[in-house]
């Protein structure tokens, strides 16, 4: 494998530099969409006595809601069930794809899903920064909370004065966690590089490079949102075009929620709606995969690492 210099080009494109047999990325994006697809496809079904409530309720009785209290409370119990079952798939759908494309970045390697030694550590990581963020959650809090209280303390004016403190300080710790989040960035890319969990040690990885991975990600998340609004506005379109026919009638009240149903369940609407959901979720996984390549090549770079012997091969 080639160790390229870390620069704003190479970050930018590391997704295409990285090595390794073709076709990673269009395999990597069919399978996260489908994927995807099937887990959402069972929440949808899970959650759907909820949804048919609230069609009810549309149709039925003035959109009087107090009438289907105990059924939506029924149908919101099954579908907080419905979630703790999907809780653990979306665990290991991000585990199993989060790694594949870190090996693809670190080794070079071709497609594969698995769960192993490296998807456990990359989850060990993943729950590092959960913890981080709950602690950022309960900083910002404090530094909001703080000045403000003690303001009021003091008065109406000193109220007034607490609150600007307060926002000012606001704004300078987001920003610490900002710059914090992206020096620590390679984190998971380097457990996956060395075998063994990295954390903290990306801070020295990422020294001096911050600016530079700030940049390639503002660029990527720029032009991965145009491209997700397109397809968003793709989607909300047809889905519009589907219910077309029932616009009158939901507009006159003639329509039952057995005519919306029949509408909402019909492969002449989901058939569509579900292909373009597939484009739209494929996409998402192109943009996650794009998004790991800046902090990937600051790990591929890293001086201490860069160089060994033999390194290819001990990594693969």
């Amino acid at each position: 494998m080639t160790h390229p210099d870390f620069s704003f080009g190479n970050a930018l494109f590391h997704f295409r530099r990285t090595g390794g047999p073709k076709g990673f990325l269009w395999k990597y994006a069919l399978a996260f969409a489908l994927a995807g697809f099937a887990i959402q496809s069972f929440n949808t079904v899970m959650s759907w006595p909820i949804y048919e409530v609230y069609l009810r309720v549309f149709t039925e009785d003035d959109g009087d809601i107090t009438q289907y209290t105990a059924d939506i409370n029924r149908a919101s119990m099954r579908s907080m069930m419905s979630s703790v079952l999907i809780f653990p798939l979306g665990i290991l759908f991000w585990m199993v794809f989060e790694t594949a494309s870190l090996r693809r970045y670190m080794r070079g390697d071709g497609f594969r899903l698995r769960v192993g030694a490296d998807e456990w550590r990359v989850l060990v990581v993943g729950l590092i920064w959960f913890g981080l963020l709950i602690a950022a959650y309960i900083g910002l809090f404090i530094v909001i909370l703080v000045p403000m209280g003690l303001g009021a303390i003091g008065g109406r004016d000193s109220a007034a004065v607490g609150a600007v403190v307060g926002l000012v300080l606001m704004l300078v710790y987001m920003l610490a966690c900002l710059w914090a989040g992206i020096r620590l960035s390679p984190a998971a890319a380097l457990t996956v590089r060395d075998g063994q969990i990295r954390f903290f040690e990306a801070w020295r990885v990422t020294r001096g490079r911050a600016g530079v991975l700030f940049g390639a990600w503002l660029v990527i998340g720029l032009a991965m949102m145009v491209v997700i609004l397109i397809a968003y506005s793709i989607m909300a379109v047809v889905g519009f075009a589907q219910l077309g026919p029932l616009f009158q009638a939901l507009q006159d009240g003639s329509a039952t929620s057995a005519d919306i149903r029949a509408v909402v369940t019909s492969p002449g609407f989901w058939g569509p709606l579900g292909l373009i959901f597939l484009l739209l979720v494929g996409v998402q996984a192109i943009a996650q995969h794009i998004f790991g390549g800046p902090a990937a090549l600051a790990a591929r770079t890293d001086p201490n690492w860069v160089g060994q012997p033999r390194v290819s091969d001990t990594f693969s």
